[in-house]
């Protein structure tokens, strides 16, 4: 009869065991549950706070636009009032995006933007296109400063590791004085 008794002893333990788990685990669940919410609703706030700030730099642009639209026009030549106008135009467009940025909220900016692509998703693909080309273009262009610059550094010591040849040969070829291939 002990081993029965120790027997449901166990089982009591072990069910009991199982539901104080499963209690912690609920715990554990609800308080991942509220931090992700917490930290939704933090990032929306933040999220409305910078684009109400953009909102209201890009509402300062378009008055700076006006005001050099009406300085230009000022200007008797045709070519000016051509450029008025076109500035005139360039800070309406930006007035108008600044005014939707201070209202909109960050939940609203995220369905507008993901309309858009469902919209036009040719177009999002071009303006990816177009953004990697251009920050391809920045990265080349920054590494061959970051190049040059180190290349005259190492030239000043004597050495020369320049991509450019001296006598107008390619990067490809060693530099030279009078056609014969100098040691360096």
């Amino acid at each position: 009869m002990s081993t029965t008794t120790q027997d449901t002893g166990k089982e009591g333990l072990v069910d009991q065991a199982k539901a104080e788990l499963g209690d912690a685990a609920s715990t554990a669940q609800g308080k991942a549950v509220e931090l992700k919410e917490q930290g939704r609703d933090k990032l929306s706030d933040t999220l409305d706070q910078r684009t109400t700030d953009v909102g209201g730099q890009a509402r300062q642009a378009a008055t700076v636009l006006r005001q050099s639209s009406s300085q230009m026009l000022a200007q008797t030549d045709h070519g000016g009032q051509q450029v008025a106008h076109l500035t005139e135009l360039a800070a309406d467009q930006v007035e108008h995006l600044g005014a939707y940025l201070e209202r909109a909220s960050g939940d609203q900016l995220l369905r507008d933007a993901e309309d858009f692509a469902r919209r036009r998703p040719w177009m999002v693909a071009g303006i990816g296109l177009v953004a990697g080309l251009a920050a391809s273009r920045f990265l080349k262009a920054s590494s061959e400063r970051r190049y040059g610059a180190s290349a005259s550094t190492a030239s000043s010591n004597g050495h020369s590791y320049s991509t450019a040849s001296r006598a107008g040969g390619t990067a490809y070829e060693p530099p030279t004085r009078a056609g014969v291939v100098s040691a360096g």
